[in-house]
């Protein structure tokens, strides 16, 4: 708390200076010397409609011109608006990490770290991250916990997406198409149709198609791409103080699996590699019984990015359908009651190879489907001056099938090492919230106070095989209750609940300055995995900060600073085929950090941005065991055969750079009606861990990466034509890295990031 307390004297002063200091600069030139201010987005962070200079939250948010100029069509590609969002690819899923707080979990009963919603559709599975992005408004990301209005997994943050709304009275659209390097072809059109006065339709759709970034030898090209997305929805204002809205969506992904290259780092406890045959460390340490069989922390590879053999590609298929909605019905002088809520099915067949060498390969084959809905009912009211409050309640529901084996090609057709089934695993959230905002000095000071109850339960039917040799490609059947190895049971259900709260204020001592603190708390769920259960995380963030605008209104610049006191963080070892992964508790972890972000109209032709962040992040207190194992190798204490304790503490969590630094600028030429946009955006991460164990061949080093554009616009902006480059530097970073033992065989398996790509795009609106 002492480092907090220097910090926070830190923050204030700089954001003291930040109000008083740049201001009398502004008053001392005339009004009239800038001729165009930046401009105002209005975001729906809490869930009401605010200017994001006006609301204290740390959060960004980008319009529908900005994806589609950034070529932005899934999660993935947020990292190029958005670069301290660590994003990591595993198979298919998507880990997102902020602030060096994120779920690496992607197990049946794990839920995100990152709230995600679309159009207030709460999406839980990290698969259905991958949906694409398309037509859309704008997208929210919000930093620190969000627990009071968007609930349990909300610790690092909540990311929004707004997709466009049909508008009454409008018949307008777009269509904008673009072809690349890797014979990359993306298409996205929309098109908004009045129906009446009253009712407005609007359809959209998109396809994304590239060759495999990777040359993969006898197999062909991997991690290739290819998406087919469409939605159409209605919106109505039937009659006075009423508005509905209502989108179906479906997404389709059939493409090859992710590269992934992958070497044989031991074989049944014997080092692949004679030249770290002495002086081993353990990827675990602590643990002199693995002293034969473990990896060594400092062994290190440099393993081939552009080309390395795979016998086998894979596939990856996901299909999503949806529904979501909204109506709002206004109540006279109490407010608006609103229902927001939407269904989701999710149906995917994935076969993924785990390492880069021919002919034997080990492929992770699983099905996973599931069920999901969401529903929320608030009453909000008040207006801006006097008392602001919600209250409602949430629902959530979520069922799921899945299947997973991992499967080694040998003689006659092949064996399984292991199979897994989950005939059902369901999740069950309740909650109830309240928020108020309270005037204290009319248009100066305000505090926020909010508090939200969740009650989540989980139950599942787990049935496990083990080795299955000489089956082929063909899993052993679910009914088949004979067959050896076969084990059928319930794991301990999860009955909780948990109170969050958020407690704040704002300081506006002009229209254009703010200042903000306040003290949050996150929560997200505990579970169950193979070997037991598992508890909550919990989470206390205090954050101060600061919004300002300068110059009349052409320049802004905003400070974050924010201190987290984190507690039994999940986090997912890897044990054995047989077991899979179990998800421990690491005590406590500590996070601190500074952000600013910068943005200055040089000109009304000139733009320039700067991110600037610090981020100090550390497992204070992870010393815990792991069950199940058994075998000499693994037997720490003989009384207590198969635990096998292990201390990370001083490691840093994964994905937690310290600094990350972006810059922009953009110049516009103009000739005539015509106008030419040159841009240069680039963002630099200090190096970071893929793992906790913070092994030396799970360390990202340092890196740069630059995008290029040139847009030529016309006809008001109603056409443009850009030419871009993405990533200049074609440097890819690791996108995953992860150990693997597989039947005796530890293997260590990277996946890698997009390489430079480069190609144009033209948009027409109407």
């Amino acid at each position: 708390m002492q480092q907090f307390r220097r910090y926070s004297a830190l923050m204030v002063g700089a954001a003291v200076i930040a109000i008083s200091g740049p201001s009398l600069a502004q008053d001392t030139g005339p009004a009239e010397t800038a001729t165009v201010g930046l401009a105002d987005i209005v975001v729906t962070a809490q869930k009401r409609a605010t200017n994001i200079q006006d609301t204290p939250i740390a959060m960004r948010a980008f319009d529908s011109d900005a994806v589609l100029k950034a070529g932005v069509s899934d999660v993935n590609g947020l990292s190029q608006l958005a670069p301290d969002l660590g994003i990591t690819n595993d198979t298919q899923y998507t880990k997102i990490t902020v602030r060096g707080i994120s779920s690496q979990d992607h197990s049946e009963t794990a839920d995100p770290a990152l709230t995600i919603n679309i159009d207030g559709e709460y999406i839980n599975r990290p698969i259905a991250l991958n949906a694409s992005f398309f037509d859309l408004e704008r997208i929210e990301v919000l930093r620190g916990p969000q627990g009071t209005l968007y609930g349990r997994n909300a610790t690092a943050g909540a990311l929004n997406i707004v997709a466009a709304k049909p508008k009454l009275g409008e018949f307008s659209g777009y269509a904008t198409g673009s072809y690349g390097n890797y014979d990359a072809i993306s298409a996205e059109a929309a098109v908004n149709v009045p129906l009446g006065e009253k009712v407005a339709l609007r359809a959209s759709g998109m396809h994304n198609e590239h060759d495999g970034y990777f040359n993969n030898g006898p197999a062909g090209r991997g991690s290739a791409g290819n998406t087919d997305a469409a939605r159409l929805s209605f919106y109505a204002e039937p009659v006075e103080g009423v508005r509905a809205y209502v989108a179906g969506e479906y997404v389709d992904v059939n493409t090859t699996g992710i590269a992934q290259y992958g070497i044989v780092v031991a074989n049944n406890g014997v080092l692949a590699d004679p030249r770290y045959a002495g002086g081993i460390v353990d990827v675990i340490p602590s643990t002199p019984q693995l002293e034969g069989g473990g990896v060594p922390l400092n062994l290190d590879f440099n393993p081939p990015k552009k080309s390395f053999p795979l016998g086998d590609l894979g596939f990856t298929r996901i299909k999503q359908y949806a529904v979501r909605g909204r109506l709002d019905v206004d109540v006279g002088s109490i407010g608006t009651l609103s229902y927001i809520g939407g269904y989701r099915e999710v149906e995917s067949d994935v076969s993924q190879p785990l390492n880069g060498f021919v002919p034997t390969t080990f492929i992770q084959n699983y099905s996973k489907d599931s069920q999901t809905q969401s529903h929320e009912v608030r009453l909000s009211g008040g207006d801006k001056g006097g008392i602001i409050y919600q209250v409602g309640a949430f629902y959530f529901y979520e069922n799921q099938q899945m299947a997973q084996g991992l499967f080694l090609p040998l003689a006659a057709g092949g064996s399984y090492l292991n199979y897994f089934y989950r005939p059902y695993v369901k999740n069950q959230s309740i909650a109830g919230f309240a928020q108020a905002t309270v005037p204290l000095i009319e248009d100066k000071l305000t505090v926020t106070g909010g508090i939200r109850y969740t009650k989540d339960k989980k139950k599942g039917l787990y049935v496990n095989y083990g080795p299955q040799f000489g089956r082929g490609p063909n899993p052993p059947p679910i009914d088949d209750t004979t067959r050896p190895g076969r084990v059928e049971f319930e794991p301990p259900r999860l009955n909780e609940g948990q109170a969050t709260w958020t407690l704040g204020f704002d300081y506006t001592p002009s229209r254009d300055h703010l200042l903000y603190g306040k003290v949050s708390t996150g929560y997200k769920a505990g579970g169950f995995d193979n070997v037991g259960a598992f508890g909550a995380e919990k989470l206390t963030a205090y954050e101060l900060g600061s919004k300002n605008s300068f110059a009349n209104r052409t320049v802004q610049f905003n400070v974050a600073g924010f201190y987290y006191d984190y507690k039994d963080q999940q986090i997912p070892v890897f044990l054995d085929t047989n077991i899979g992964n179990q998800v421990v508790n690491a005590g406590k972890s500590r996070v601190w950090g500074i952000e600013t972000d910068t943005t200055i109209l040089l000109s009304p032709n000139d733009r320039f941005t700067a991110t600037v962040n610090y981020l100090n992040a550390k497992l204070t207190a992870f010393k815990t065991s792991l069950l199940g194992l058994t075998g000499p190798i693994y037997d720490s204490d003989p009384s207590t055969p198969g635990i096998q304790p292990f201390d990370l503490s001083g490691n840093r969590p994964v994905q937690s750079p310290k600094w990350v630094i972006a810059l922009g600028y953009d110049h516009d030429f103009h000739i005539g009606d015509h106008k030419i946009t040159a841009g240069v955006f680039t963002r630099f991460k200090s190096d970071y861990y893929l793992q906790p164990f913070n092994a030396a061949a799970e360390r990202q080093e340092a890196y740069t990466q630059t995008d290029l554009t040139l847009e030529y616009s016309a006809l008001g902006d109603r056409f443009s034509l850009q030419a871009y480059v993405r990533n200049l530097e074609d440097y890819q970073p690791y996108g995953f890295v992860n150990y693997v033992n597989a039947g005796g065989t530890t293997l260590i398996n990277y996946v890698y990031g997009t390489p430079r790509t480069y190609g144009v795009r033209g948009t027409f609106r109407f």
